[in-house]
Formats: structure tokens, C-alpha cells, sequence
């Protein structure tokens, strides 16, 4: 039989679940939760092949982001794809990325850095696959890594299979995982070779679009946040970025409603009960209660105080 095993914080002191979870599951990146620790829950199927893993998670939000320092200490280079079951996350590597949703497909390679994180809780099937046998069964890593792959009617049937795979695996023999495993590969190769799939290109309006969603959904700590830092560190002039965003009212209207939903999202789950109001709004990047209330207030018509008694 082959190796599987259960990872989980089902057991762990809730206020030593997140650091469980990145001591275990998160050895190889560093990790940062996007709501309280205290609230922190995760578990994972995990399997392992000659060639590769297989993984099924489920996970309160977080970031985890791949530093050159582990990369020359590990000396990791699989593919790492995610495919999202539940939930929304996004990615970046290098100038690729952009926002992952439910039966979307993002690739990382782990031999260079990446940052990956999901917004809400969320649920994944993650298949790592050494480079030799991605050469072999599927094609170059330099080409896909950082891409996203939109859900598609092939990708559906990925899914599936990811999905039956991992409900099965452990019954599995040596043999039948390495064939299950085979399988997997032929219809990643399919998905990402298919000539009616058109993956986004590098760059264009709707991906660069997505990267700077991205970007900003890990930044919005930031209170200096802005679209000068955006067009320097995406590398593109303010005229592009600000076309990209032009038909959902400006880059600054983008980012604006990206901390507010945030800090929605935070007051409003039960999660969040632990966190001040002041502490919410710090990690969604303003310094300022008044302006926080303003702007809460105008775009969901109660004030912050107000949504945990709707809640509940």
C-alpha cells in the first residue's frame, strides 16, 4: 500500500492550531492567516507517490508565499498545481497570477519563488508532480508556471477524477496509484495543450487584471497601498493598469471596495468575534476610524458595529 496519512488541528489547542499547521502542512513556505489564529482550522489528506503527491485540504484563509532561502535550502523544483474546489484564492509567480476560482487550475514551480493565498475558507485538490516525470507526461515547466487555467468541461472531469482519486487512495495498492496517478497527467496534458482552451496571455487586459487583484488581496494591509506602487511592482504604466480596470470604475474604486469586503467578511463570521473592530480595520489597510466608518457605511448602509448583532 502506499503512504497516506491525516493532518489536522481537529485535536490541536485552538490557540496553537496555526502554528501546528505551518510547522507541519506549511513546513516548506511561510504562512500568514488572514483571520485571527485563535479561529484557525485545517486538515488534510495526503498521499504519497514515487513521482509525486496528492493532497485534499480544507483550510481557514491564508497566505503562504515560497522564499529564495527555502528554495536553496530544500532544493524542491516539483510542479505544484491547485485545482479549487470551494472558496476563492489567488496566486502569483513571477509576472503571472491572478485570481483562482472554484474549477480554475493555477500551476506553480517550487524552484522559484510564488506567492499563493486563499480569501475565505476553501477547500483543494493539489497534485505535486516531480519535474522529470511533468517533462515527460506533459511538457515544459517554464511555460506554465504561474498560469492560470479557467474552468473548463475538461477541467470538469479533472475534478472528478482528482476528487474519486482521493476518495479511493487509500485502498489503493502500489500499482493502482501509480496508474490513478498516470491518469491524472494525461488529462492535465489535455487541459493544458487542448487547442480550444485558450489560457489568458501574458499580460493582456483581463490577466493583468487578475495579477493586480492578486496583488492587491495580499497587500491590503498596507495603508500606503496604491496604483503608483501597482504600476511598479507589475511593471506596466499607470495608462494600461488604469484601462484594465476602467469598466469597474478605477483602479483606486478597486482597491477601496478589496479592503471593505475584507473587513466585511472578517466582522461578519464568527471567526472575527475575537477581533476589535480597530483591529479589522488596521489589517484591511486604514489608519483612520472615521474614514473606515464613512466608507463601511456607504458601501453595505450599516456601520461596522452594526454587522456582528445582524450576524448573529
Amino acid at each position: 500500500m502506499i503512504f497516506t496519512s491525516i493532518q489536522s488541528t481537529h485535536r490541536v489547542e485552538p490557540k496553537r492550531a496555526f502554528d501546528y499547521w505551518r510547522s507541519t502542512a506549511l513546513a516548506r513556505v511561510d504562512a500568514t492567516p488572514l483571520e485571527s489564529e485563535t479561529g484557525f482550522t485545517a486538515s488534510r489528506l495526503l498521499a504519497v507517490f514515487d513521482h509525486g503527491m496528492l493532497m485534499r485540504t480544507r483550510s481557514s484563509p491564508l497566505v503562504v508565499e515560497r522564499q529564495p532561502q527555502q528554495i536553496r535550502r530544500d532544493g524542491h523544483d516539483d510542479v505544484c498545481l491547485s485545482l479549487i474546489v470551494s472558496g476563492c484564492g489567488h496566486q502569483e509567480q513571477g509576472n503571472r497570477g491572478g485570481i483562482i476560482g472554484v474549477g480554475d487550475i493555477g500551476l506553480v514551480s517550487l524552484d522559484r519563488p510564488f506567492v499563493l493565498g486563499a480569501r475565505e475558507p476553501y477547500e483543494e485538490l493539489r497534485l505535486n508532480i516531480s519535474r522529470p516525470l511533468f517533462l515527460a507526461h506533459v511538457g515544459s515547466v517554464e511555460e506554465i508556471a504561474g498560469r492560470r487555467y479557467p474552468a473548463s468541461a475538461l477541467g470538469d472531469l479533472f475534478a472528478s477524477y482528482l476528487g474519486t482519486f482521493a476518495a479511493t487512495v487509500e485502498r489503493m495498492s502500489e500499482a493502482e496509484a501509480a496508474h490513478a496517478f498516470e491518469g491524472a497527467l494525461h488529462l492535465l496534458r489535455g487541459i493544458l495543450q487542448h487547442p480550444g482552451e485558450r489560457r489568458e496571455a501574458d499580460l493582456s487586459a483581463t490577466a493583468l487584471r487578475s495579477l493586480a487583484q492578486a496583488y492587491i488581496e495580499r497587500r491590503l494591509h498596507d495603508p500606503d497601498l496604491g496604483p503608483a506602487g501597482l504600476c511598479a511592482a507589475l511593471r506596466v504604466s499607470r495608462t494600461r493598469l488604469y484601462a484594465a480596470f476602467a469598466a469597474e470604475g478605477g483602479i483606486a474604486a478597486a482597491i477601496r471596495d478589496a479592503r471593505l469586503d475584507r473587513a466585511h467578511r472578517r466582522l461578519s463570521s464568527a471567526a472575527g468575534d475575537a477581533e476589535t473592530i480597530a483591529g479589522v480595520m488596521k489589517a484591511c489597510g486604514y489608519v483612520d476610524a472615521a474614514s473606515f466608518s464613512r466608507a463601511f457605511r456607504r458601501r453595505f448602509g450599516l456601520a461596522p458595529r452594526d454587522v456582528r448583532p445582524t450576524r448573529r
